[in-house]
């Protein structure tokens, strides 16, 4: 019997996984941080663009059993990378609100594949109104215990507000991309920026603003204060092959991420985030 396209995308080994560094940027020298994990559908198929596939997912209401299956593909990619890279993974926030069982799963899947848990940031995506706050940040508070970081994406569109903001409370602000789109150009967007950045060192969280486009824009940044970027003009989200034929990821088991300022967030045994510098990462979703 032909599978449903559902059923194929829930084979996880139908799944590709594409890796984007996040670099530090100080003083001209360009470093990587960490990586984010970005999922493709099955080859040949116009499910493999990202955006078709997880609205698709989204239509079909199958976020969580989705997300598990991407996870599991993400896992068994992040076996091939070197030990100490921090790995940045999207999961909808319907997922955590309303799978009880994620976080278990979550754990499982990791200790099946000997990876600390503590290398993995969430990134929680596709906020719906419809999402259970209470059981959403119960579910957050269970990550954290496992020592999983958290990160707010798409912050200043659609659900992504206030409200979420406090609920998740994440160590990870994501600035949507419009928002620093001809940000040399636009004092407006200038000012946004700024108001984030400034609200996320009082909260004791960093911005991560997304999909800096130009280097004019990229100097506009840098002097509101950001050192972390994720960007396709400093490197596409590609197999790990190629990252590691360009110099971003050793093949070495031995690779030590580079930068620190991630490792200064709070929820991480061990580490404080009152009293460190707050930076601002340029990234992008699952679906781009």
């Amino acid at each position: 019997m032909t599978k449903s396209v559902l059923e194929t995308i829930l084979d996880s080994s139908t799944l590709s996984v594409l890796f984007q560094p996040i670099f530090q940027l100080q003083k001209g020298i360009k470093r990587v941080d960490s990586v984010e994990a970005l999922v493709r559908g099955p080859r040949g198929t116009k499910f493999n663009r990202a955006d078709i596939l997880f609205d698709y997912v989204r239509r079909k209401k199958a976020e969580a059993a989705v997300d598990q299956s991407c996870f599991v593909a993400i896992c068994d990619a992040v076996t091939n990378l070197p030990a100490d890279v921090r790995v940045n993974i999207n999961v909808h926030a319907a997922t955590l609100g309303q799978n009880s069982g994620f976080v278990d799963f979550f754990r499982r899947c990791a200790k099946k594949r000997s990876l600390t848990l503590e290398r993995f940031t969430v990134e929680i995506v596709e906020h719906a109104p419809t999402c259970d706050a209470s059981r959403l940040t119960a579910t957050i508070a269970q990550l954290r215990d496992l020592g999983v970081r958290i990160a707010l994406d798409d912050v200043g569109l659609g659900q992504s507000n206030y409200r979420m903001m406090l609920d998740c409370d994440p160590e990870y602000y994501k600035l949507d991309g419009y928002f620093v789109r001809d940000l040399n150009r636009d004092p407006k967007r200038r000012a946004v920026v700024e108001s984030l950045v400034t609200l996320a060192k009082t909260l004791e969280s960093a911005v991560v603003a997304e999909a800096v486009a130009s280097e004019d824009d990229l100097a506009y940044v840098s002097d509101l204060g950001v050192d972390l970027v994720q960007a396709n003009i400093l490197c596409p989200a590609l197999p790990l092959e190629e990252l590691q034929k360009l110099g971003h990821i050793e093949a070495s088991p031995i690779f030590s991420p580079l930068a620190k300022a991630g490792d200064a967030f709070r929820h991480v045994p061990g580490l404080e985030r009152g009293g460190v510098s707050f930076g601002v990462a340029l990234g992008q979703s699952f679906y781009t």
